[in-house]
């Protein structure tokens, strides 16, 4: 804020200066600082209680050696440290059964498998790294967030686990291509509208996976607010995915789909390396603990949930295929 003010300060100090340009210059300076301070302070707000959506903790410590732990999303099971043969290691010491099954009632109502409770075990989030992490002693009680505006979504390393486990398989772009010249697949993409407008994948088709905010309650406003200061776009998961999906396909799941965005994700946890030591198998990379997140491998998560049953990834995404020159068209 102060850089920006500085140099709005010496922009409209032209000489020489009179007492009134002087004048008309401070409230110039000041309406920008106050406006500027609104946008960051909003921002802040907004990252804190809707992305983020950071859960505290209202229930008390029954010793003082045992940490309640509560992730950047989802609910943990409370956790003692205790020693066993020498080593440290951790039990749960309490966990409410009934939160658990309140958790997996909710997901089979959201279409989901009950079980998938259990498929974001040994998954922390790291809120100073701002990353997921590998942690043995995590188990989840709740596994759902539901922001402040927008609809409720299951967190990212049990969708990870889920297509692992389903053997996603991420295809390079010169495959997809052959793909598309055979007619032997469907690319969708599941962008916006005006970014699949502006170019994207020649034969593809276009379903989002995301939708403009609906809500018109406080948050909702709230967001769309901060988001136009921001110069962002408002948007939520469209609950509807899969079935508009089916519906552009003709009302086959067994027919056979490629999704991409703009980025593509990775479900790859290692780097590979040209070091000998690692140039086989590569080497793990804690940001990478459970691969990268994004909207096509979350489409995918979504669709095979729904029971599609040959559904596959674009590696590298839409900006992978433009830097390889692969054909587009708007």
């Amino acid at each position: 804020y102060v850089v920006v003010v500085h140099k709005m300060d010496r922009m409209l100090s032209p000489p020489p200066l009179t007492f009134m340009s002087q004048q008309r210059r401070s409230w110039t300076t000041i309406t920008a600082t106050t406006l500027l301070l609104l946008v960051g302070v909003s921002s802040s707000v907004l990252l804190g209680t809707m992305v983020s959506d950071f859960q505290l903790s209202s229930r008390p410590s029954s010793s003082r050696n045992n940490v309640n732990i509560r992730p950047h999303f989802g609910t943990m099971m409370q956790y003692g440290p205790t020693r066993k043969n020498g080593q440290q290691r951790a039990v749960v010491v309490r966990s409410s059964s009934s939160v658990r099954e309140e958790s997996r009632k909710r997901l089979k109502e959201m279409g989901y498998d009950p079980y998938l409770l259990e498929a974001a075990s040994g998954s922390k989030w790291d809120p100073t790294f701002q990353r997921w992490v590998k942690d043995e002693r995590a188990e989840y009680e709740d596994i759902i967030i539901t922001p402040k505006a927008g609809s409720p979504y299951i967190i990212w390393p049990a969708i990870f686990q889920v297509l692992k486990q389903k053997g996603l398989e991420s295809l390079p772009t010169s495959e997809v291509e052959q793909l598309l010249e055979e007619n032997k697949v469907t690319v969708v993409d599941v962008r916006m509208k005006d970014q699949y407008a502006q170019n994207h994948i020649k034969g593809s088709i276009n379903v989002p996976m995301f939708r403009d905010s609906t809500g018109d309650g406080v948050w909702d406003n709230i967001k769309r607010v901060v988001n136009a200061a921001l110069m962002l776009r408002s948007t939520e998961r469209d609950p509807e995915f899969p079935q508009k999906v089916l519906e552009a396909v003709g009302g086959e799941k067994d027919r056979p789909l490629v999704l991409y965005c703009g980025m593509g994700g990775s479900m790859e946890t290692k780097i590979e390396s040209n070091k000998k030591r690692y140039k086989d198998k590569g080497y793990e990379d804690v940001d990478k603990s459970f691969g990268r997140e994004s909207r096509s491998l979350k489409a995918c998560f979504e669709l095979i949930n729904a029971g599609f049953s040959d559904v596959k990834h674009l590696k590298g995404g839409f900006s992978t295929w433009k830097y390889e020159k692969k054909a587009v068209e708007q």
